[in-house]
């Protein structure tokens, strides 16, 4: 077996599945417990990494699309240039 550090991502996806299971648990102490609110605020902790992993996949989709239209307007506009450079090479060969 290798060995390998946990990267951030992964530690990440790890508290987002943990936590919320481990906040669903039947709860066997008083509500007014230090254990309860210790529950209470891994629960919270796995919406709020939910939250931010999916703000994050709608940036990078938005930020992503957005690249895309900028390459192919920017593709079409060399494709213009050059076929306006070749009709007038085209135009001067003629004209010799």
């Amino acid at each position: 077996m290798t060995r390998r550090r946990l990267r951030l991502p992964e530690a990440i996806a790890l508290f987002a599945t943990a936590f919320p299971a481990l906040g669903s648990q039947p709860e066997p102490t008083p509500a007014d417990s230090p254990f309860a609110a210790m529950r209470s605020s891994v629960h919270e902790f796995g919406h709020a990494v939910k939250r931010g992993s999916a703000e994050f996949g709608h940036r990078v989709q938005h930020g992503t699309r957005e690249a895309g239209h900028q390459l192919d307007s920017g593709m079409h506009q060399v494709g213009d240039s050059i076929h306006r450079w070749w009709h007038g090479v085209r135009s001067g060969v003629a004209r010799a």
